[in-house]
């Protein structure tokens, strides 16, 4: 029996729709958050001769020890995790996204998927955010629209080639509500400047973190980053132009990512103390 653990973001999805395909049904798939991960490591592994973990950063002790008990694929691009690249059971590279690692690893194992090639590169071009495609944005919308099980399911029963004519239509009505959403919320933007004198933005947003960074940043040249607040979900999120690095501000707040988009979770009373104090309630 495999354990598969992945991000549960489309990058990370996008590794297990190809492990699914390669190894069958003969696999157990958890789906975790950043912050969830050591707990998912922390369950009972005694049932599972492999684990294959893609698209989380962890500590090197924690994954040199589930090495030594049973066989391991890690596979992740983030920088954090690059000192495990010496490893044999590890790929790693932060020139390619964790679904197009994983194609290639399988590929190299010798599985036939070269039917999702297309696929994988496809959310290489969204997750580096490197957008030369067409179809990439729409390919993260689409995950948005049908949530990680209905997303799973569509593209393990069919591989991609282009969207159906209802994924078309739905996403119409998405794009617009997106293109609305980014106009409301960049009409709030408060203005920063950070201990290294680099001039920041920041905005409270929910949804469209990805888009509502990129048009902050391609629409006030004055700004080197943008830091969304996410209240809901108690989540900072950070994109940044390309010569600016903002994954150390990420992992000096136990957080991690990219060069260019980062995130962090954020205190529970990260801020309504400070509300509720301004407006006199404590």
């Amino acid at each position: 029996m495999i354990l598969h653990i992945s991000h549960n973001d489309l990058d990370g999805v996008g590794c297990g729709i190809l492990v699914k395909k390669a190894f069958g049904t003969n696999i157990s798939t958890m789906y975790v958050t950043h912050s969830d991960t050591e707990d998912a490591l922390k369950g009972d592994m005694s049932k599972y001769a492999t684990v294959i973990i893609t698209d989380l950063s962890l500590p090197a002790a924690h994954i040199e020890a589930i090495a030594g008990e049973r066989e391991l694929i890690f596979i992740d691009h983030h920088k954090s995790s690059e000192a495990l690249a010496k490893h044999s059971f590890a790929t790693h590279s932060i020139k390619e996204c964790a679904t197009l690692l994983t194609y290639h690893k399988l590929t190299e194992m010798g599985y036939d998927v070269s039917a999702y090639e297309d696929f994988a590169y496809c959310v290489n071009d969204f997750d580096l955010w490197l957008l030369k495609r067409d179809d990439s944005l729409r390919m993260n919308m689409l995950f948005s629209i049908y949530g990680l099980s209905r997303f799973e399911k569509r593209f393990l029963n069919e591989p991609y080639a282009g969207f159906t004519g209802a994924e078309v239509m739905l996403m119409s009505f998405e794009d617009e509500r997106r293109r609305n959403y980014i106009h409301n919320a960049v009409k709030n933007i408060a203005r920063h400047t950070d201990k290294q004198g680099r001039n920041f933005a920041v905005v409270f947003a929910e949804s469209f973190t990805s888009e509502l960074g990129n048009y902050v940043l391609e629409n006030n040249s004055e700004f080197d980053y943008v830091v969304i607040i996410n209240a809901q979900r108690q989540r900072l999120s950070i994109r940044s132009k390309k010569d600016v690095d903002v994954s150390v501000i990420a992992v000096n707040n136990g957080g991690g990512g990219h060069k260019n988009a980062a995130g962090f979770l954020l205190n529970s009373n990260f801020s309504a103390n400070e509300i509720l104090k301004t407006a006199g309630i404590i």
